[in-house]
């Protein structure tokens, strides 16, 4: 249990990830409000893997 604060910060970043989607969605296709939200996700997706990496272990 010593990682609780990357589980929190995780979850929050997946939340924030998710309405990046939604922006993302309801967004004309090659606007600002269209990349902006597919760059929110992509960020908060290697966000959260580099939590994984750093909560790992193993090293």
């Amino acid at each position: 249990m010593n990682n609780v604060g990357n589980w929190v910060i995780g979850g929050s970043s997946a939340v924030l990830g998710v309405a990046g989607l939604f922006v993302s969605a309801q967004a004309d296709p090659g606007s600002v409000g269209y990349y902006g939200g597919l760059a929110m996700f992509a960020i908060c997706i290697l966000f959260i893997m580099h939590l994984i990496r750093t909560s790992d272990s193993h090293g």
